[in-house]
């Protein structure tokens, strides 16, 4: 059960903000979640008809928000979202980069170099392109703050998830660096580290079967899985000025998986 409060209307009023994979569930979540609170959205995912869904939404609720078709392997579909973030609303405040994938889950002996290039195409060269364009742009204007989706998969390993847990690892590296590089001249990168969360994503990947995935959510501390809005309202908080001395930071949550 959800205990997500998604009161603060104007908390991110006058804002920018540009959301990658947020055709289904954090992304998603995040997005309307942000055009709540104020923001102008732009989502960018692979899926149009979904992108369309999320913007009548937004949109239904009073909310402004437009859409672009993007898949985050290839730079040059970066670049024109990040150029029509820009060209649309004038600016960019906040970028959330959660497109990624799983990739396939295998001991590690049995990863191939397709594998390999099938996990680190979208979830680092994916961030690491979307990170520099974006923050081209903040570092301009002097000011903004970049998300990335690195997953509790960052900070712990899994078997027969070496792949994925290798990228989740190179996300946070990533955000590290950049936060020292950035910080003095008004941008903050932060990482965002879900556990267990019920979304299309995580019913996918190592869970070979619902009672895996039940067993696995009930021996947290927290008993259950998270859920998107929860994940959302950590993202808007670290798009704020609220966290404003926060930056570097790589915020697990995962329910206490990690530490218990």
């Amino acid at each position: 059960m959800s205990t997500a409060n998604t009161g603060n209307t104007h908390q991110l009023g006058g804002k920018v903000a540009l959301v990658t994979g947020a055709s289904s569930g954090i992304g998603k979540a995040t997005a309307l979640l942000l055009a709540r609170r104020g923001a102008k959205v732009v989502v960018a995912a692979r899926r149009k008809g979904e992108l369309d869904e999320v913007v009548g939404a937004i949109r239904s609720e009073g909310g402004e928000a437009q859409s672009i078709v993007v898949d985050v392997t290839r730079e040059a579909d970066i670049a024109a979202m990040v150029k029509f973030a820009v060209d649309t609303y004038g600016k960019l405040d906040i970028a959330f980069n959660n497109a990624g994938t799983e990739g396939v889950f295998a001991p590690l002996v049995e990863q191939t170099d397709e594998r390999y290039d099938m996990v680190f195409e979208p979830n680092v060269r994916g961030v690491f392109n979307s990170m520099k364009y974006e923050a081209e742009v903040m570092l301009k204007q002097g000011h903004g703050s970049i998300i990335n989706n690195a997953s509790m998969g960052g900070v712990i390993g899994f078997e027969n998830a070496s792949l994925y847990i290798a990228t989740k690892h190179a996300v946070i590296g990533m955000t590290k660096t950049a936060s020292i590089e950035w910080f003095k001249r008004g941008v903050r990168v932060n990482s965002l580290c879900p556990g267990l969360i019920e979304t299309p994503f995580h019913h996918r990947g190592i869970w070979p079967s619902v009672e895996a995935q039940q067993a696995f959510a009930a021996g947290t501390p927290a008993g259950r899985w998270g859920s998107a809005e929860e994940m959302a309202t950590i993202v808007a908080f670290l798009g704020s000025d609220d966290a404003s001395y926060v930056s570097g930071h790589a915020l697990v949550a995962d329910g206490g998986y990690s530490i218990a």
